[in-house]
């Protein structure tokens, strides 16, 4: 059974993670990704290598596609990143500004070489505004969108970004993925290329679909306040992210904001032998939580939450008191009452639990897979699944260069003309 995107050919020229990953989603759902990299190789590899140009880093975001090597620097190396265009359906692109018209692979560039062209490109923080030109990460990205002030908010000690995920790449991955697929059904239509776009700095204002919702009829006030306090700041002299992150000035709960202290139903929590969760929405799910707790909370008592029935120093007891209860269990224990009472509630994992979890195992979702240097290793799998397609790893990431002759060939170079080029060091191949 072939993929979905079976027959598709992509040409991806990123390096590090949100480009990649998005290559990795199209060559999961069954498009021939080649990726074009310099003789050093994308400088995801170099990183904590685990083998000779090979970490885990590159490991994690690559598998499924073909390597071939092109120093771009050179014109016999242009000639065949031009010749793999003329074939290719989407190019990825993940330069930092102005490198891609450089080094002659932007859009203008290769739509003449392949007018229905879908030219995807993802940057730090897109082509328009202040911002456009400047380069940036991951962190930059949570830093500059408000996602570590955040996720930080009422936190003792230095503000901390999100460690565990480069979320805004893997966001940004994501739809650059989902913006391809978009334009590849758009062409089908009209015959009609185009370029596609996103940024690391976009997508993490996506992800905060609500801290950043506003509604004028309850937030101008808070955001009234807030703007004093960064008008005052600002006069001050002040940093601004210390201005809104101190907990000791008049209006600190924030327009946006959680407010972290007065809810008890959505929570990490110590247990006797662990830590746990429990996750409540709603107060059906609330006062459940709060009877097989044995406490009272009148908050819970009507359909709507409204956090404010509680002052603040009771609602401080009430969690408190919440604290103390959960330790006399162990987490197992608490997870059957709470699900007997239909409560969303789960243990609190480190990563290496879940290879031999039932239910990742059941679906796949980490697979095996065989490195040619590396051996054998586990990947997160694609997280789709198709009825009349097939999804999924098929193949670890390439070593650095070990499609080149093949692709080559693909591409009407002699034998000759091949070894040609590696001797003059334009390619380079196994």
């Amino acid at each position: 059974m072939a993929g979905a995107l079976a027959g598709i050919r992509v040409l991806d020229l990123t390096e590090y993670v949100a480009g990649p990953f998005a290559g990795q989603m199209l060559a999961d759902m069954g498009a021939d990704v080649l990726k074009l990299e310099p003789p050093s190789g994308d400088q995801w590899r170099l990183t904590n290598m685990v083998a000779a140009d090979e970490s885990r880093n590159f490991l994690s975001v690559n598998r499924g596609k073909r390597s071939l090597v092109v120093d771009l620097k050179t014109p016999e190396g242009k000639e065949i990143a031009y010749r793999a265009v003329a074939r290719s359906d989407v190019v990825l692109s993940s330069y930092r500004p102005g490198v891609a018209e450089r080094l002659g692979m932007d859009y203008a560039a290769l739509s003449a070489i392949k007018p229905d062209l879908i030219y995807a490109k993802n940057t730090a923080f897109g082509s328009l505004g202040p911002y456009a030109g400047k380069p940036g990460f991951d962190l930059v990205a949570q830093a500059m969108t408000g996602i570590i002030s955040f996720e930080s908010f009422g936190r003792a000690g230095r503000p901390q970004g999100i460690t565990s995920a480069a979320i805004t790449d893997y966001c940004a991955g994501m739809n650059l993925a989902y913006a391809v697929v978009c334009a590849i059904i758009q062409r089908n239509a009209t015959g009609e290329g185009q370029e596609v776009e996103t940024s690391l700095f976009a997508s993490g204002i996506a992800l905060q679909y609500r801290p950043l919702m506003s509604i004028n009829l309850f937030d101008l006030e808070g955001r009234q306040a807030l703007i004093a306090r960064l008008d005052e700041a600002s006069a001050k002299g002040t940093r601004l992210d210390e201005a809104v992150n101190d907990p000791d000035a008049p209006g600190y709960q924030r327009t946006g904001a959680p407010a972290l202290a007065t809810n008890p139903y959505y929570n990490v929590y110590k247990t006797r032998d662990s830590r746990m969760v429990i996750a409540c929405l709603n107060n059906r799910l609330r006062r459940a939580s709060a009877r097989l707790l044995g406490v009272g909370d009148p908050r819970v008592e009507i359909d709507e939450w409204d956090s404010t029935t509680l002052d603040p120093d009771d609602a401080a007891k009430l969690n408190a008191q919440i604290d103390a209860i959960f330790e006399t269990r162990t987490t197992e224990e608490w997870c059957t009452a709470f699900e007997a009472q239909g409560v969303p509630c789960g243990p609190v994992r480190i990563t290496e639990e879940l290879y031999q979890d039932p239910h990742v195992r059941a679906q796949d979702l980490i697979p095996e897979l065989d490195h040619p240097l590396v051996g054998p290793i586990r990947v997160a799998g694609s997280p789709i699944h198709m009825s009349k397609a097939e999804t999924g790893a098929k193949a670890a990431s390439p070593t650095l260069g070990q499609h080149t002759r093949e692709v080559l060939a693909e591409l009407g170079y002699s034998e000759e003309e091949i070894a040609a080029l590696i001797q003059n060091k334009v390619t380079r191949a196994p």
